[in-house]
């Protein structure tokens, strides 16, 4: 059930920290497959591949997922990123 309420502008804010920190913990995820000799660039492939099973379900959210993916990934390869 949605409720109604008074905006305080906080959502917005906490919506921004939220997604650092699932950026942050993407990265994380993908540094310790990296440990665990998980071939990253295989997983991320699997990862996208999953996402574009059905080619009519590939919504902008689902563009913008594949996009975090593959920025996080690059972000291991060139050793940086946003977290930390």
């Amino acid at each position: 059930m949605a409720y109604a309420y008074r905006s305080t502008g906080r959502e917005k804010v906490m919506s921004e920290n939220r997604e650092l920190a699932l950026s942050i913990a993407l990265e994380a995820v993908l540094n310790a497959a990296r440990e665990l000799h998980v071939d990253v660039d295989e997983l991320c492939e699997q990862a996208i591949g999953s996402l574009t099973l059905l080619p009519k379900n590939v919504s902008p959210s689902v563009i913008a997922a594949i996009r975090e993916i593959e920025v996080a990934s690059d972000a291991l390869d060139f050793g940086g990123g946003e977290g930390g």
